[in-house]
């Protein structure tokens, strides 16, 4: 059964696309989280619901599959519908497509649970709310299956004494502005994969191949596959600190990890685990990791 329904259609402009020429991630997930707001509306807990109940849903953890590139000016549709209903989460899974040739651009699996706005934890999910995902129930396509990041992909249990001793290199320290955070009272998950955004460059220095060296090489890189896990709210005002590790993972692929700490407590907040590659800039194909890049991240990942 498809419920998928239209709940975004927009468009990338010119600022949300990076030196690689192509839409940045974080923009991705920004404008899934957009269509979200269209989804709970569709399932009876939009703003109305929300102001009345105080009760929402929010993110618990993603798989992203990025298929294929989004550039400025490409027109943007995202639908979305229902895989699993449970008692108090349920699976979400969206389309991102380019409307003019309806190019397959990312698929997001994305586990929600109801909030509980007041007493900040999950609640059952109400009959109506139950009623209408029915008519939102869809399959998951085999083309947003994992492909090289199962769900045992990620950590789970993650500290900063554990982040020292794999000796996970810090790649992003920051604060949470106001701005960023949506009417949850929290940080909106484009800001959390924002963070990944900002500490790929970090990472890929550390690993030898800085933006410089790679526009030097007429290289540039793109991830491919993620998980993120959200396991804690991050306020307004509250610091950020990341910690990241890279290593090769085939002769085009590498995988790394980013553990997001609250920096004032050193509580996790997030995790992301990817797989990302190499291409070169003329011919947008996947190239083949450097032998000094693959001899860095094993000096790197030997110590």
């Amino acid at each position: 059964m498809n419920g998928l329904i239209d709940t975004y259609r927009g468009y990338v402009s010119l600022q949300e696309c990076d030196e690689m020429g192509h839409m940045n991630i974080q923009h991705y997930v920004g404008k899934a989280s957009d269509a979200h707001f269209n989804l709970r509306a569709a399932l009876g807990l939009g703003y109305e619901h929300q102001a009345r109940e105080r009760t929402t849903y929010v993110a618990l953890e993603h798989h992203i599959r990025f298929h294929r590139e989004l550039r400025a000016s490409d027109l943007v549709l995202i639908r979305s519908g229902i895989v699993e209903m449970r008692d108090k989460t349920m699976r979400v899974y969206q389309e991102v497509r380019e409307i003019l040739d309806d190019r397959l651009a990312a698929t997001l699996t994305l586990d929600v649970g109801h909030f509980d706005l007041d007493k900040r934890k999950l609640t059952p999910w109400p009959a109506h709310v139950r009623e209408k995902a029915t008519e939102l129930t869809t399959g998951l396509p085999d083309h947003a299956a994992p492909r090289s990041l199962p769900a045992e992909t990620l950590t789970r249990d993650i500290s900063l004494a554990r982040a020292d001793e794999l000796g996970m290199a810090e790649t992003n320290r920051s604060a949470v502005a106001p701005w960023e955070c949506d009417s949850n009272g929290h940080m909106n998950t484009r800001f959390f994969m924002a963070r990944v955004s900002d500490a790929q460059g970090h990472m890929w220095a550390h690993a030898g191949l800085g933006r410089h060296e790679q526009a030097a090489r007429g290289l540039a890189t793109a991830t491919v596959e993620t998980r993120l896990s959200y396991k804690r709210e991050l306020m307004a005002g509250q610091t950020i600190v990341v910690r990241t590790r890279i290593e090769a993972d085939s002769e085009r692929t590498l995988r790394y990890r980013h553990w997001l700490f609250n920096g004032e407590t050193g509580e996790p907040a997030f995790e992301a685990a990817g797989a990302g590659l190499l291409f070169d800039k003329s011919t947008r194909k996947a190239v083949t990791l450097p032998d000094d890049v693959k001899a860095r991240l094993a000096s790197l990942n030997n110590k």
